[in-house]
């Protein structure tokens, strides 16, 4: 009769190495606001609210006529598994720390990827498409009715922006309404555009020559050729890309004017290629708006905390090491509903009796059963650099 061993899933104790690593690198594990999970979905509740009347002596209390609805949170599993081979394993003499250093690869790997999926993936949720999670990106960036929420009403993209521009098809000139402060190489990008063709709005082009200080000529590459505008027309704006104060503050002012502003809840999260830009940005008094923390604190900017994650770049679908746009997220972190089914937890079958009997392989497998969903994406803001 063949014998059968069923070896549990084994969890990671939470002040053990793995857990810690994964909060250390993961901003959301870290600040976002945990549901526990008893099953694979959950129905949080979100309240539309509650007004309020001033009332005399005698008078009626109004019904109040807030809509409440309700988040749904479906448990997606993100693993790996890794084939040990028992020769290795028995020339170093070191099964548990080469299982343990592996276990804590994967953690590096899983806080990275699990803050790209909930952070910055663009397009629907789909697991065919390996967005498990519709992300805060996404959220913002997209009209949600049930809530009154427009698209990009707390989107930014990094820069200065220039205002409403002509495009003059003899000599390709762009011309502003304004004195442009633009010098040769300064990227830039347009807003809608009426009737001139060859220019793209949204796409970035690079100040090619500057006649005069409200006229530029564009190229599409840095020092290449002409942009050869067809057509006399306009856009809607022209944007000097980079991170400024000003969309800094933008950014932050979108969270700050909406309901679920709390100082005491606030948290900026950010890809680290924003460090170098924020450390030279100063407000109008020449005071830093960047503070590093010291002896354990953590680092602000303009007075809230912020947290630095490596997910936090554009991907069209969740990765362990993006390579798009960065983003800095700003905003009520209790809106980061982190669901939490079970993990992370790992399983071990060894070659003697395991799954890898046959081929002399210990297998490894490590897993976490998560879930994600904005709050309400009025209670967040994004700024995308380019």
């Amino acid at each position: 009769m063949a014998l059968h061993t069923i070896e549990p899933w084994i969890p990671e104790a939470w002040e053990g190495p793995v857990v810690q690593k994964i909060m250390q690198d993961s901003v959301v594990e870290a600040i976002g606001r945990p549901e526990p999970m008893t099953t694979a979905t959950k129905h949080v509740p979100r309240s539309g609210g509650m007004g309020l009347d001033v009332l005399g002596k005698g008078d009626t209390y109004s019904e109040d006529s807030s809509t409440d609805d309700e988040i749904l949170l479906t448990a997606r599993k993100l693993g790996r598994a890794i084939s040990l081979a028992e020769e290795d394993l028995a020339d170093t003499a070191s099964l548990a720390n080469v299982i343990d250093v592996k276990r804590l690869d994967w953690a590096t790997s899983y806080a990275k990827g699990f803050d790209n999926g909930t952070l910055a993936v663009v397009g629907a949720e789909s697991m065919a498409a390996d967005r498990p999670f519709t992300s805060v990106y996404q959220a913002v960036r997209t009209t949600d009715s049930n809530i009154s929420y427009t698209a990009d009403a707390n989107y930014v993209l990094a820069g200065d922006n220039l205002g409403a521009v002509t495009f003059t098809d003899s000599g390709d000139v762009v011309t502003f309404n304004q004195p442009h402060g633009l010098a040769v190489n300064d990227r830039v990008v347009s807003g809608t555009v009426t009737t001139t063709t060859g220019i793209t709005a949204g796409t970035t082009y690079y100040v090619l020559t500057v006649p005069s200080t409200t006229t530029v000529t564009l190229s599409a590459t840095s020092g290449g050729a002409t942009l050869a505008l067809t057509t006399n027309g306009s856009a809607i704006s022209m944007t000097k890309l980079g991170v400024t104060y000003s969309s800094l503050s933008r950014t932050l002012g979108l969270y700050e004017s909406s309901d679920w502003f709390d100082p005491t809840r606030t948290g900026v999260i950010a890809a680290p290629t924003f460090l170098q830009a924020v450390r030279d940005v100063k407000d109008t008094q020449g005071r830093p708006i960047f503070q590093q923390g010291a002896n354990g604190s953590a680092d602000t900017l303009f007075g809230y905390p912020i947290r630095w994650s490596l997910g936090a770049r554009v991907t069209t679908a969740a990765s362990a090491a993006p390579t798009g746009n960065p983003l800095l997220i700003v905003g009520n972190r209790d809106l980061l509903i982190v669901g939490r089914r079970s993990g992370p937890e790992s399983y071990v079958a060894d070659a003697a009796s395991g799954v890898g009997f046959l081929t002399d392989e210990t297998k490894l497998k490590v897993r976490a059963r998560r879930a994600f969903a904005v709050g309400h994406p009025a209670g967040l803001a994004v700024l995308e650099a380019s």
